[in-house]
């Protein structure tokens, strides 16, 4: 092999190996936004489906009113669904992106299978908002004719 076809495989090779760093950066990245994204989320929705019950006397001079705090609970989490499904995507195309250059550069094969963390964190969500409709009805039927 000539001087230059090895130089020209060695810069090949560590042009991918570049790639296959900034693709793991970026993967890193999406992975802890996600799960970052995913907290805050459950630490708001929480916050405000719990409020209500906190205080008596506050829930008995709002209301039916106070049914607004979990009702942006269920907001939050529809409004935050499809932002977080845009957010899976991208690291689903992401990690078939490393995945294929570890193949390349390191001869790691994985099992042809779709991940199910995106799918999993889907399904999270729609409990989510599930549990805020519960929540705001518990309110509504039991909370508030119970302070009366």
């Amino acid at each position: 092999m000539s001087n230059r076809a090895k130089s020209d495989q060695s810069s090949s090779e560590t042009t991918n190996l570049e790639k296959a760093k900034l693709i793991w950066d970026e993967y890193k990245y999406r992975h802890e936004h996600c799960w970052k994204l995913i907290f805050q989320i459950t630490a708001a929705v929480v916050a405000v489906a719990i409020i209500p019950f906190t205080n008596d006397e506050i829930a008995t001079s709002l209301g039916y009113w106070i049914v607004a705090l979990p009702a942006l609970g269920l907001a939050l989490t529809l409004f935050a669904l499809p932002r977080m499904s845009n957010e899976l995507d991208l690291l689903d195309k992401i990690r078939r992106r490393h995945r294929e250059l570890q193949a390349d550069l390191q001869d790691i094969i994985y099992e042809e299978r779709r991940s199910t963390f995106s799918r999993d964190v889907k399904l999270y969500f729609g409990a989510l908002a599930l549990l805020s409709v519960i929540d705001i009805l518990a309110i509504i039927l039991v909370w508030i004719p119970s302070l009366k």
